[in-house]
């Protein structure tokens, strides 16, 4: 009996499926059987599946009439014999070691199945699955759904190895329609005993190239829609039966993306096909409870409230104004006396048929803003930027406090005040000390923030700081990192040198924000001097370092090959918590290795990093090697190797 068996179906994949299965063969897994299910194939996929057929034993093959890819899941699994249970769609590819990971995983913790995070495969190049990012964001061994929710959105059968006694113990079965996984994969869900979620991706799910044959490209034929509905509903009435806690998040998950394609195909579809059509996504949209239609974004709920009505002429001029949404800013406005609101100038805005809920966004505002310019200057770094809430006029934020921070770590982390404002209606200069104007386009400002960080503090200063700006008023409490452009000049400058190991150095992180790392550094190189033996560096150090000492070398790629040196380092003190050091380097002593990082090492075992306060770079030759050093985009002092091709 083998190990693991994995069930392929296939029908019409001739251009995909030997990638397919020449990637299952190549699982570092070797004991396992390949299914094969020709679901009625009429082009040459049953050649290429006989031909591996032949050349390995692990695989065959069952040939049926066409009923689609649920009834041939199942026939695949009826002929299975393994200790465990896997599919695989016949265009999709399978990392190598995949279902090791998987299989093993289940061997270790009993669990009765295990899933992987998935990529997307387009054009040879992979990407994240959105679909699958939150819930395996990370690993997670011997989980539950009800544990953790973002598993409602793990819906495909092939990202996952089942334990198969608790398959048959659960008579699992997909059903003959297309969007066959969902019913089947979140039942499993709540019937697993323990689930384990792994963050590393085992499956890269193929988007087709071909234009025509996959189920998603033909997403708004009527047949196509109603077994998408078909199957939400039938997972929501088995969720409100089995695990109602969860019914919430998969409709509004099922909203934004099932729905909404209803909705697409209502505007388009006629007679019966969209009655029927309506009926059953009205039908659905009757389950979903009103806290659900708020927790979606207004412009969904209005498409779907308007699909909900059969108001089929303005359900298209909504699809129409959504599709040019995101090219435009639409206007936000505040409303309400005893509980400030804010709604968006959509479609129908006031139409006394729809839900006063509709179109309110006051949970989808988000605050904006941006470091349009950043300059050093003596002993400092200015920023001038703009800060706005999209939609808004300035007008309609008067009376809101505004408050602008450095902070340390994100949002939690230590917070240095800029200065706060409360905003003033009308477009108005306010005065120069504040440091910020206000107008039509938003609120601008102009800080030092050079000497706003607390660069007296030394080491605690030390790590990554941002702006952050806060508003906060008219039922308003938002906060934003302010982004810059990566493109600035100041960025190509390097770090800026505000004293003795002390650097400013600009950066972009994700998402566009701006970073400001701060080095502090506790010993630094001031003196670095080639010789023909070698380099003679020197330096200080913020600390008593008794003898004796030394000087090391570690590789700055561990897996370069390089192997740590030390050298002895001469110390001296200077005064109570500073001291010098020097140390010779022979170049010829130092083995094999791209680079090398510096670090002073004292009898206390303590291990103080090297900055290289220098922004000039030094050449050393020993041995026909030559050796470059230079600073580290965190200032700290690194020796390259350079080939000597005389």
């Amino acid at each position: 009996m083998p190990l693991l068996s994995v069930v392929v179906p296939f029908y019409n994949v001739e251009k995909y499926i030997a990638a397919c299965l020449a990637s299952i063969a190549a699982q570092t897994l070797t004991d396992l059987e390949v299914i094969c299910v020709d679901d009625g194939s009429a082009d040459g996929s049953a050649g290429v599946v006989a031909g591996w057929a032949a050349r390995d034993p692990r695989f065959r093959v069952l040939t049926r009439p066409n009923a689609g890819l649920g009834p041939a899941r199942d026939a695949g699994v009826t002929a299975a014999t393994g200790r465990y249970l896997a599919f695989a769609d016949s265009d999709d590819i399978v990392p190598p070691g995949a279902y090791d990971l998987l299989v093993g995983s289940l061997e270790r913790t009993g669990s009765d199945l295990a899933c992987g995070n998935v990529r997307r495969l387009k054009d040879g190049r992979l990407t994240q699955s959105w679909a699958h990012r939150e819930a395996f964001a990370r690993t997670l061994p011997r989980t539950h759904i009800t544990e953790h929710p973002g598993l409602v959105r793990d819906r495909m059968a092939w990202n996952k190895v089942f334990r198969r006694a608790f398959w048959d113990a659960r008579g699992l079965s997909f059903p003959a329609r297309m969007y066959e996984d969902q019913p089947v994969m979140i039942p499993a869900h709540v019937h697993a005993s323990r689930v384990d979620v792994h963050a590393e991706p085992v499956y890269h799910w193929r988007e087709r190239e071909d234009g025509g044959g996959s189920i998603t490209q033909r997403r708004l034929e009527p047949d196509n829609v109603r077994d998408r509905l078909l199957s939400v509903a039938e997972t929501a009435a088995f969720l409100a039966r089995h695990a109602p806690e969860l019914k919430p998040p998969l409709d509004a998950e099922s909203m934004e993306i099932d729905l909404l394609v209803a909705a697409e195909a209502a505007a388009v579809l006629t007679g019966p096909d969209r009655d029927r059509l309506l009926d059953l996504a009205c039908g659905y949209l009757d389950g979903v409870d009103e806290t659900t239609w708020r927790a979606v974004p207004a412009l969904t709920r209005l498409r779907l409230r308007l699909l909900h009505r059969r108001m089929i002429p303005e359900l298209r001029s909504a699809l129409a104004f959504a599709e040019q949404a995101t090219a435009t800013e639409v206007r936000v406005r505040p409303g309400g006396v005893t509980r400030r609101r804010w709604y968006a100038d959509y479609p129908l805005r006031g139409d006394r048929r729809l839900p006063a809920d509709t179109h309110e966004v006051t949970g989808e505002l988000r605050l904006r803003g941006s470091v349009e310019r950043l300059c050093f200057q003596t002993g400092g770094l200015r920023a001038q930027g703009r800060i706005w809430l999209p939609g808004a006029a300035l007008d309609d934020l008067a009376g809101a406090r505004l408050k602008l921070a450095l902070r340390q770590g994100g949002r939690e982390g230590r917070a240095v005040p800029l200065g706060q404002w409360r905003l003033a209606p009308g477009a108005r200069e306010y005065a120069e000390a504040a440091g910020i104007t206000a107008d039509a386009d938003g609120i601008g400002f102009d800080l030092d923030l050079g000497r706003a960080l607390p660069l007296a503090d030394g080491p605690k200063a030390e790590g990554a700081w941002q702006i952050r700006a806060d508003l906060e008023g008219h039922g308003l409490t938002l906060s934003a990192g302010l982004t810059a452009p990566a493109s600035d000049p100041v960025f190509g400058k390097g770090p800026l040198r505000l004293g003795a190991g002390l650097w400013i150095i600009p950066c972009v992180g994700n998402h566009r924000r701006l970073r400001l790392r701060v080095r502090c550094a506790g010993a630094a190189v001031t003196r670095c001097v080639p010789g023909r033996a070698g380099l003679t560096i020197s330096g200080w150090v913020r600390a008593d370092v008794p003898p004796p000492a030394e000087v090391a070398l570690l590789p700055q790629d561990d897996a370069a090959g390089g192997r740590e040196v030390a050298f002895p380092a001469e110390v001296g003190r200077v005064r109570a918590g500073m001291c010098r050091f020097t140390a010779d380097i022979p170049l010829g002593g130092i083995g094999a290795g791209p680079a090398w990082r510096f670090a002073l090492r004292h009898r206390d075992a303590r291990t103080v990093p090297l900055a290289f306060d220098s922004a000039e770079h030094v050449e050393g030759e020993a041995d026909r090697r030559r050796f470059v050093v230079t600073r580290s985009g965190n200032c700290n002092l690194v020796l390259r190797e350079r080939i000597d091709q005389r």
